[in-house]
Parts: C-alpha cells; structure tokens; sequence
C-alpha cells in the first residue's frame, strides 16, 4: 500500500473552459503564412476589375466552396475531411488567380458565422487556403505551358492536373501539420497528416475536382450528377468518426465501458496465450459529491477532464484509460507486471494530487485527491471479472484507509 510521500512537483493546472494560448513558434508561422498569403494576393488582386471574366464561375463555385466547408469530417488530433477540396481543385483549373484568391478566403465565412471559431483560427485558414490554391494554379499553369501541344487537350488537363492536386494537398498539410505541431507541441510527423490513408483520400477528394472542372469545360450539364455523390461521399468518410464516437465517453475523452470491456476481454484472451503479464488498475475520484456541492456540477466535470489529461501524460500509448461512469475510471496495462502496475498507478496519484485545477467559474483552483486499486494476472484472477472484482475491492479499502493511496489487490485481502 502507498500513499502520500512527501511534496512532488506541481502539475502545470488544467484550464476550462477556453482554448490555451497560441506559443511563440505558433504565432511566428501564423505571421510567416499571413505575409506570404499577403504577398501573392495582391498582386493577384490587382489584375481584379468588374470586366474580369468568369464572375458567374465564381458565384457558383463559392457557394459550392463555403456549403461543403460546413460539412467537415472531424478526426482525433486535429484532423478532418473536408469535400470543399474538390471545387477549390475546380476553381484552380476554371477560374483567375484574382477570383481565385476570393474563393479561398469567402468558404470560411458561413463556417465563422456558424462556429464563431477564434480570429487568429479563421486568419490561419484563409491566409493558409490562399497559398495552398496559388500553389496548386502556378504548379497547374507551369504544366499546361511545358506540355507538348501536340497531345489533346484532356491529356494536357489531366495531367496538369494531377499535378496541381499533388501540389494542393502537400502544401495544405506541411502548413498545417506545422501549425498543429507548434500549437500542441510534438513532431510534424506525430500529426499525421502524411499518413497514407490522410494524404491520399485528400489526394482522391481533390482528383474529383479535376473531374468537376473538365466535365464544366466540355459538359456542364453533368456536374449535378458528379456532385451529388459527394453526399454519399462525405457520409462514408464520416462512419470512422461516428464509430470512435461510439467508444468514447463524451465528458472526459477516454474509453467508454462498453470499448474497455470488448478491449480487455481480447487482452487478457492474448496474454493467457503467450503467457504474459497483464494488470488492471481501478481509480475512483475522492469526494466527487462534495466538489459537486461546493463549487458545482461543471467544477467536477473540469476535474474528470483534468483527470483524463494526467492519465495521457502518465501513461503508455499502449495503456488503455476508460471512464465507468461517475468518478470511476479503469486503466488496463498490457505487459505490466504488479510492482510496475502499482508504480504507475502511484505515479499517478501523485500527479492528481499535485494538480490545481483551474475552472473559470470559481475563485480559487481546486484540489482533488483519487483512490486506485491494483490487481494482476495471473495472481489475482484470469478472467475478467475476477480481475475487476479484486481491483475493485482494491479501491474500497484504499478510501476505507483514508483516500489518496494505492492498494495493490493482496494487501486488500489482509484484515483491517
């Protein structure tokens, strides 16, 4: 059995609601990308008048742009799939680089008018949307110029561009992945924007684009019948979405019982068959009904919140946090023997308890304290519900004992 021992160094203290200010890296790219963007747009700008051609293009185009920007799939770490990229690949193919230059900055207006997200964020996006279209229309140009003549038209257009495509993509994520991996610290790379399965279904969104702009070009009558699966589209990008969801306990982010449950019962199946070691660590928030009464129903939900945030700095990508529901949480470690179980579970009672957590409804940060219980396979049981029972009544003899402590599953067997 562990408890407190002694003072540990503070933990930097959650803050809710309210997103964290940008760092100095973060604000230094979003400058870099606002003059850039600024640099190619005016000149592009300049050449803008009310005789310039294709205003009708345009129109069209940027209300298809700003209706399928509304549409956006999220993804955890800070992705997401937008089908706007089609008529932005369209409009680099139709449209000048002047009206070009308002497409990529009016789509984010009804999505600010609807999220209301912060300046700086609609700043990023417009001034990254204008570099990213340019790009891809100087990448298309340059190709039509050095094509040979004497290949046709469509030829010339489709391989120009798949260029301005590749072109397209490549910048929007290296700007992006930079800003995400200044905002939120970690590798360009952590973000996963160049992973295979991101990159090319932005690539294959943004080929529908060239599909639009040729079939505008010699059928436009058709384009309806090429939009309209961009529905269909957009619904299939959204079914991995919708089925994390599912898994996930919307308060605090982690692991819902029900995943937890069909996760452990494959775990524990796979350590039985090699042979591993495996434990299984119940946590349970002290005092939750008095930080509820106190302060009020929303200080507790930033508590479970912060909670939920230790438990990702504590522990291993491969460890598995889950809320059950209440101030109850479970966490399963794979490959985890009991003295390193209990190690970690400590570590991070020690880490809830140095922890203020700051919520903007009340005057002073808050101090919470939680109770963990640790039981092992094979020691405490082999199937699952022997290894939550004896964690369980790990945790009950931890607050029996005081609270903020860990009690390792023998040990709760012991007489009081």
């Amino acid at each position: 059995m562990t408890g407190p021992t002694g003072p540990v160094p503070a933990v930097p203290a959650p803050r809710y609601p309210g997103p964290p200010p940008l760092s100095r890296g973060a604000k230094m790219h979003l400058t870099l990308v606002a003059i850039a963007a600024i640099g190619l747009a005016i000149p592009a700008l300049a050449t803008l008048d009310a005789g310039t051609a294709h205003w009708g293009r345009f129109a069209i185009l940027a209300v298809l742009t700003a209706g399928a920007q509304l549409y956006t799939v999220d993804r955890p770490g800070k992705q997401s799939y937008k089908t706007s990229i089609v008529f932005l690949i369209a409009s680099v193919i139709l449209l000048s680089p002047s009206l070009l230059v308002l497409v990529a900055a009016v789509q984010y207006v009804p999505e600010w008018i609807r999220t209301r997200k912060r300046a700086v964020v609609m700043g990023f996006n417009i001034a990254k949307g204008v570099l990213d279209t340019l790009s891809a229309w100087g990448a298309y140009r340059l190709a039509i110029d050095h094509l040979p003549l004497s290949t046709s038209n469509d030829f010339r257009l489709a391989v120009a561009g798949f260029i301005a495509c590749f072109v397209y993509v490549t910048v929007n994520h290296l700007l992006l992945a930079r800003m995400v991996s200044l905002a939120h610290g970690g590798t360009m790379r952590a973000t996963k924007l160049f992973s295979f399965d991101y990159f090319t279904t932005d690539l294959f969104l943004a080929f529908l684009g060239v599909g639009v702009a040729a079939l505008w070009l010699n059928a436009p009558y058709v384009i309806p019948l090429v939009v309209a699966p961009l529905i269909l589209t957009h619904r299939a990008l959204a079914v991995p979405q919708l089925k994390a969801e599912a898994q996930v306990d919307p308060k605090t982010g982690l692991s819902n019982a029900r995943h937890f449950g069909s996760v452990f019962d494959d775990e524990l199946a796979r350590t039985i068959r090699y042979g591993r070691p495996l434990s299984l660590v119940m946590a349970d928030l002290d005092l939750l009904r008095d930080i509820n009464n106190t302060h009020g129903h929303l200080a507790g939900d930033a508590v479970l919140r912060g909670i939920a945030e230790i438990f990702g700095q504590q522990l291993r990508q491969y460890d598995l946090p889950s809320r059950f529901g209440g101030e109850e949480f479970c966490i399963l470690l794979p490959e985890t023997t009991p003295e390193r179980a209990v190690e970690i579970a400590d570590r991070i009672r020690r880490a809830v308890a140095s922890t203020e957590f700051v919520v903007e409804t009340v005057d002073q940060p808050i101090r919470a304290t939680i109770s963990l219980g640790v039981a092992s396979y094979p020691r405490d049981g082999a199937t699952t519900e022997a290894l939550v029972n004896a964690a369980d009544l790990a945790v009950y003899r931890a607050k029996l004992h005081g609270r903020d402590r860990v009690v390792d599953a023998p040990a709760a067997l012991a007489p009081v």
